[in-house]
């Protein structure tokens, strides 16, 4: 059982259905796996909103994918907590394989949402939480008016600068640069970074991620393939979920990383790069003081102090991360988990790391950060 076939596409704006460009990276998928779509006996699917036909959302998206395109699952799921879902779709793939439930899984995540991209509130129509009226008594830009919340309550506890913030945006761009998946390939400074407008204080435009069009799929299976992909296992999971709106949490600087990273409970020296959630430079630094590589409160110093590009001696989102590529759907989830099968596989052009074993990745989901998966892939010896 592996990971036999994997694609993503991504567009800053997809001009067919968003069924369409599903279809072209399962396609993508399949051929890298030697299969067809006969062979698919299970689906498990996370969809952003306003994905297929003119615009317009799947209900149950699962079931509605499988219809499409003809296939009769045997195992059907809906994971829906955002970015971190297509972390967990691999680990329930490889679960339900090993208890006979399927043979080989297709898992997507992914959407269609350039059209909402321009919404002044794109959700409006969305309940966060039960308690929306309470909490939420001011007009936000969410996600960004909580990160930038995040970003300067750090910077009042510890004194993290804008400047070390910048920081990560700009080995994460030197990273894309040779990456041919990347939608932002030109190089950058800090003081572009620090000179590029402010959105909502204090994140500069150059931190924030951009909302695409695109899909990444991904195929679990036991089947006999001409795949010539390498045999990756899952050596570590561990997943979070933080019910509680933020505001009733003992701190914002914390995720619910510190508690995923504990329960895949795995020595960080092993690894060989990291892929963290980006949909933010603070997101970064948070996920690398609650995994544990560092105390909280001094990853600042700590950024200054190491190279985090994909030659340095701690490589983080290698390919750029989804700042460079794009966010797909507000979610990043597939973006790391492509970027890290490409380094396992020696197919990171450009931007390959050398002799790569072990990958961590971590994902963070929902607007308000309440939910965190992480994931460690690598050959087991």
């Amino acid at each position: 059982m592996m990971i036999v076939g994997f694609a993503g596409k991504i567009f800053k704006k997809y001009e067919k259905d968003g069924i369409d460009l599903l279809k072209e990276t399962i396609d993508e998928a399949l051929d890298m796996a030697g299969l067809e779509y006969k062979d698919i006996d299970g689906i498990i699917a996370n969809v952003g909103r306003g994905s297929f036909h003119n615009n317009k959302s799947y209900f149950n998206p699962a079931d509605q994918i499988s219809e499409y395109l003809g296939i009769r699952p045997k195992y059907i799921d809906h994971i829906q907590y955002g970015g971190p879902s297509a972390l967990t779709m691999i680990y329930r793939a490889y679960k339900a394989i090993r208890a006979n439930e399927a043979e080989t899984i297709l898992c997507i995540q992914g959407g269609k949402i350039s059209h909402l991209r321009n919404s002044p509130n794109i959700k409006s129509d969305l309940v966060d939480t039960p308690f929306d009226d309470f909490i939420k008594v001011y007009d936000q830009m969410l996600p960004i008016s909580d990160y930038a919340m995040i970003a300067y309550r750090h910077s009042k506890l510890f004194g993290t600068t804008d400047q070390q913030r910048a920081l990560i945006a700009v080995m994460q761009r030197y990273n894309a640069m040779n990456n041919e998946k990347a939608m932002f390939r030109d190089p950058i400074t800090v003081e572009d970074v620090l000179s590029s407008r402010i959105v909502s204080e204090p994140l500069h435009l150059l931190e924030i991620v951009y909302p695409v069009d695109g899909f990444h799929v991904f195929i679990v299976s036991k089947k006999t393939s001409k795949s010539k992909l390498r045999s990756i296992d899952i050596l570590a999971y561990g997943e979070a979920h933080w019910p509680e709106p933020p505001a009733e949490w003992d701190d914002i600087i914390y995720t619910p990383t510190v508690e995923s990273s504990r329960r895949a409970s795995f020595n960080l020296e092993k690894v060989d790069a990291f892929e963290l959630y980006d949909s933010f430079t603070i997101t970064v630094m948070l996920q690398m003081e609650d995994i544990g590589m560092v105390e909280k409160g001094k990853v600042g110093k700590f950024v200054e102090s190491n190279d985090l590009t994909y030659k340095g001696n701690i490589p983080i989102n290698t390919g750029g991360g989804s700042l460079n590529t794009g966010q797909p759907a507000y979610m990043s989830g597939g973006v790391i988990l492509e970027e890290a099968l490409l380094q396992l596989n020696d197919m990171a052009k450009g931007h390959q790391v050398k002799e790569v074993n072990v990958i961590f990745l971590n994902g963070l989901g929902w607007w308000s950060r309440r939910h965190a998966v992480t994931l460690i892939l690598g050959e087991r010896k």
